[in-house]
């Protein structure tokens, strides 16, 4: 069956080893088959062009927009829809839209037939640059990156090509300063007489940082390729209005992210970038960006740890708007899972690590099973965790468990463990704790709570995207957005 998939994966123009990784993501490879089946491509394949489309639409759809999957799909393979942002407007005109979706709101919501042509480029591009020609003559050439950023949100270019805008921007750019000359050259700071060689980047001294070379500048990458296809603050849906009217009033309608590593252990290569990313993006739309310091697991967590991480983020030329910390909201966190024992949707089990990793399939990937106290009544499981708070079991004894759903395709629905016991000392929190929440229960809630508008994470999350998402409406708490790249 795997084989079968890779081959109809690659008929649709993704190369061989994009189309293995697929298949071993069980939730996208099944959205996917639906989509090209959808499309009428199952037999006879597509050009590339078009199977990327169908790849974004599988792999973007949302529960709310899945009904209308076979309307969307065959909009591509009609070539209505032909670019990525309008698979995009197409996926947020289907999540609201009726059991019928009607083709002209469709067509006029995603831009079908719209086409922006070379002179409508070059008279809004030139409007644009004479509104902020003075702060050009002035910037420069430092202003380049948010004078595209901003002419993206032109509606007149809503469905221009985005290289065309680019293009045409640069180009009138230079007819206006002209090109490139000594004002624009970023000076590198002086470097010591006596540089000491770095051995990691929590430990690099060197005055010669990524701020000083890289001043006031904003990366191509957050206004170009995926990154500049993101919602704008207020684009998420909530499970309630007045959740999305909240977090505006709360916010102002700016960007904010947030980098959280937990604090246990020197940073790497792969952080830098997670860094630049939180960052870079929230600073390229005039935005803020969190420290967060995912510390909930006291075992493994040094001071030395959150040093060395915050000295690595201003070495690479950033100042966190605020540092955070989830034992911040230790309390708040503790009330929510009372909450949601109370909505039936967690409860207490008495499960050993590896009872619960037998009931998940074991090794063989077998077939999954309930646990037997899972639906244990619910004043059961509130004196229970109670009983957890107090200290009356042994470690790995008990466990809070949310009760997701065993039978998905995802892992990450399998009944995920919210709050176990740990008889550690907290490094902020002393032993006011002997149960800690997991990453699973905490970071979407801290998210929340922080009222993030972009949640970036790295590809391995994933498919924690869905039980992200899940915590946030069994709550009924702001639901952020979390977008993964690589």
């Amino acid at each position: 069956m795997d084989d079968e998939l890779i081959t109809l994966f690659q008929a649709i123009g993704l190369k061989e080893q994009r189309a293995r990784d697929t298949v071993k993501n069980k939730k996208l490879a099944s959205s996917l088959q639906s989509t090209i089946s959808e499309a009428g491509f199952t037999r006879s394949g597509c050009d590339k062009s078009i199977g990327d489309l169908l790849y974004t639409l599988a792999s973007t759809v949302n529960k709310d927009a899945s009904a209308h999957l076979g309307y969307l799909a065959r909009a591509i393979s009609d070539n209505r829809l032909t670019s990525s942002d309008q698979v995009a407007a197409a996926i947020k005109f289907a999540e609201t839209a009726k059991e019928e979706i009607n083709d002209e709101e469709f067509n006029r919501a995603c831009g079908v037939g719209v086409v922006v042509t070379p002179d409508q480029i070059t008279v809004a591009i030139a409007s644009h640059l004479e509104a902020n020609k003075d702060s050009l003559i002035s910037e420069r050439y430092k202003l380049l990156g948010p004078l595209l950023a901003q002419a993206r949100q032109i509606p007149e270019l809503r469905w221009a090509n985005g290289v065309a805008v680019k293009n045409e921007l640069e180009k009138q750019v230079i007819a206006i300063i002209g090109p490139k000359d000594v004002r624009d050259v970023i000076t590198k700071g002086k470097k010591k007489d006596k540089e000491p060689k770095p051995t990691s980047v929590s430990n690099q001294k060197t005055s010669n940082t990524p701020a000083e070379s890289k001043k006031n500048s904003i990366p191509n990458m957050f206004l170009e390729g995926e990154l500049s296809k993101l919602h704008k603050p207020g684009g998420n849906k909530q499970i309630k209005p007045e959740l999305m009217e909240q977090h505006l009033k709360a916010t102002g309608g700016k960007v904010f992210t947030r980098f959280p590593p937990e604090p246990n252990g020197f940073l790497h290569i792969g952080h830098a970038k997670a860094i630049n990313v939180n960052f870079g993006y929230a600073k390229a739309h005039n935005g803020f960006c969190y420290l967060r310091y995912d510390d909930t697991n006291p075992e493994a967590e040094e001071e030395r740890y959150f040093d060395s991480i915050r000295e690595a983020v201003e070495w690479l030329g950033f100042t966190p708007w605020k540092i955070t910390y989830s034992s911040d909201y230790f309390d708040k966190l503790y009330e929510l899972a009372i909450e949601l024992i109370k909505r039936d949707k967690a409860y207490v089990c008495s499960c050993t690590p590896e009872e619960m990793h037998e009931m998940r399939g074991g090794d063989n990937g077998g077939e999954r099973k309930e646990c037997a106290h899972r639906n244990r009544p619910i004043e059961e499981s509130l004196v229970e965790f109670q009983k957890m708070k107090e200290g009356r079991y042994k470690e790995s004894e008990v466990t809070l468990r949310m009760k997701m759903d065993m039978q998905s395709g995802n892992p990450q629905f399998w009944d995920l463990v919210a709050y176990r016991v740990l008889y550690t000392p907290h490094h902020r929190t002393g032993d006011k704790w002997c149960i800690y929440p997991t990453y699973d229960y905490t970071h979407c809630l801290c998210d929340s709570f922080e009222n993030i508008t972009h949640s970036l994470c790295t590809l391995e999350f994933r498919m924690s995207r869905e039980s992200y998402y899940w915590l946030c409406d069994a709550l009924e708490v702001y639901k952020p957005v979390q977008f993964e790249y690589n």
